[in-house]
């Protein structure tokens, strides 16, 4: 399972017109369960939510951090960022 760049935004473009907006993503950058997030033009989306929507993997079955989600992500060429110092 190895998205395409393409997939990537395709997905993040999903999760703004279907997600984003929803009571339960609203503010998801400050919950302590996310602890990166794909940046593009500036805006934050959730690894996991955006892989899955790539993918139709369902989100329990990834597994996030540096070696995982993330290298999905980062070997499409989209950029990771830590949400929180601690």
């Amino acid at each position: 399972m190895q998205p395409s760049k393409k997939d990537l935004l395709l997905a993040m473009a999903e999760f703004d017109r279907q997600y984003r907006r929803t009571r339960s993503w609203l503010k998801w950058e400050e919950n302590q369960a996310h602890k990166y997030a794909i940046e593009e033009s500036r805006v934050l989306y959730p690894v996991k939510r955006v892989i899955s929507l790539a993918t139709g993997v369902p989100v329990s079955e990834l597994h996030g951090g540096p070696g995982r989600a993330n290298a999905i992500v980062d070997g499409a060429g989209l950029r990771i960022v830590r949400l929180h110092s601690t």
